[in-house]
C-alpha cells in the first residue's frame, strides 16, 4: 500500500479524519520501515519519550529471560570430584617442577662460602734486611737460615697438600720429616722437593746461577719455568751433590759426590769462601775428597767460614784449620770424619 508523506504527517500530528486514521493504521501494520522524511531532526528531538508501566516492564523481562538464559543441568558429585582431582594433580606437578628449578638456599650459601674459602689466600713474607744471617722456624718446625738480602714467602695456613716456599736470595733449609706433605722450594724457575733433609739453595737476584747443595737425605730438583722455553731437567741429588743451573745459557751442571775426582770436570785447585755456612764448606770438601763428614747441622747452623782452601792439602789439615777457628773437634772414623762441639 502506498502512503503519502502528507497523510502520515497528519496521522502523527493527530489532524486526520477517522477514515484517514483507519487507512494509516492499516498501512503501519503492514510495513516495518517509515520514510525518513516524515519528521525533521528538530521534530524528532522535541518528541517526548514514551513511558511504560511497571507491570508491562516485568512482563517484558520474563519473556526475554525465557529466550536468553539457558537451562542449568545438574552435575553429579562424581564429575565434580574427578575435575577437582585433575586440577590438584596439575597444580602439584607445577609446584614440584618449580621447586626443582629453584636453588636450595642452604646449599647455595654453602657453595658460595666454599668458593670464597678457596679464593682466599694469605701470604707471609720474611725479608732479611740485616747483614747477619736470620734463622726462621716454619709452622711445621722446619728451620730456614735466610742470608742477608734474602726473602722467603709462604702461604698461611702453611701445611695443606704441600709445604711450599718461595725463595729469593740464599737460604739453608733443615726440613722436618713429613712424607704426606712434600716440602717444595721454588727459586728462579727451579723447584727443590724434599721429604726430610737439609740443603742449601742460592738464587741471587742479579746472578745468573741457581745453586742447590744437598747435605743430608735426598732431594729432587727440576725446572718449573715454561715461559722462557727452558730445556727441561730433573735430577735426584744425594748427600754431597751439587746442582748448578745457568739461567742465561739454560745449562745444568751436576757435581756427583760418587764420581772420582779425575772424572769431575772443571775441578778447582782452590776453594774460596766468603761468609759461607760451614755446612756448605763441608759439602764441598766431601765432594772433592770423596769422604764422609758427619756433623749435627744444628751445631754449625750459626757458623760460617771465610778463606781459601788449597785442595792439594790432606783433608785432615783442612778440617783441623776449620774446627780450630770455630772451637769444634774432629774425630777420624771408619766412614770418614765426625765433627762435634
Amino acid at each position: 500500500m502506498n502512503m503519502s508523506d502528507e497523510l502520515l504527517n497528519k496521522y502523527f500530528k493527530g489532524t486526520c479524519t477517522p477514515e484517514e486514521k483507519i487507512l494509516v493504521t492499516q498501512y503501519l501494520n503492514e510495513t516495518d520501515d517509515l520514510p525518513a522524511s516524515i519528521f525533521s531532526k528538530e521534530e524528532w528531538d522535541e518528541t517526548p519519550d514514551a513511558t511504560i508501566s511497571e507491570e508491562e516492564t516485568s512482563q517484558m523481562f520474563q519473556a526475554i529471560k525465557k529466550q536468553t538464559i539457558a537451562k542449568v543441568r545438574p552435575v553429579s558429585w562424581l564429575k565434580i570430584t574427578a575435575a577437582a582431582a585433575i586440577v590438584l594433580t596439575v597444580l602439584g606437578i607445577g609446584l614440584l617442577s618449580l621447586n626443582r628449578n629453584q636453588p636450595k638456599p642452604g646449599l647455595a650459601n654453602q657453595e658460595t662460602l666454599h668458593a670464597e674459602v678457596k679464593t682466599v689466600v694469605n701470604w707471609k713474607s720474611v725479608v732479611n734486611y740485616t747483614e747477619q744471617d736470620q734463622l726462621l722456624t716454619l709452622p711445621d718446625n722446619s728451620t730456614v737460615k735466610i742470608y742477608p738480602g734474602g726473602e722467603l714467602r709462604y702461604t698461611v695456613p702453611f701445611v695443606q697438600h704441600n709445604r711450599e716456599i718461595y725463595l729469593k736470595g740464599k737460604g739453608f733449609f733443615e726440613v722436618t720429616k713429613d712424607k704426606k706433605h712434600p716440602f717444595i722450594v721454588y727459586a728462579k724457575g727451579v723447584s727443590t722437593t724434599a721429604l726430610g733433609t737439609s740443603f742449601t739453595i742460592t738464587a741471587l737476584e742479579k746472578n745468573k746461577l741457581v745453586k742447590v747443595q744437598l747435605h743430608t737425605g735426598k732431594i729432587w730438583v727440576k725446572n718449573v719455568d715454561s715461559t722462557n722455553h727452558i730445556k727441561p731437567f730433573s735430577e735426584i741429588l744425594k748427600p754431597g751433590d751439587e746442582l748448578v743451573y745457568n739461567t742465561l745459557l739454560n745449562k745444568v751442571k751436576l757435581m756427583d759426590a760418587k764420581l772420582p775426582l779425575s772424572k769431575q770436570k772443571d775441578s778447582p785447585a782452590i776453594l774460596n769462601f766468603t761468609q759461607a755456612p760451614l755446612d756448605d764448606v763441608f759439602a764441598s770438601l766431601e765432594q772433592h775428597y770423596q769422604v764422609k763428614i758427619i756433623y749435627n747441622p744444628a751445631d754449625v747452623a750459626e757458623m760460617s767460614f771465610t778463606g781459601s782452601l788449597k785442595l792439594t792439602q790432606p783433608i785432615v789439615t783442612i778440617l783441623e784449620e776449620i774446627t780450630e777457628l770455630n772451637k769444634l773437634s774432629q774425630t777420624k772414623t771408619t766412614k770418614g770424619y765426625l765433627i762435634s762441639k
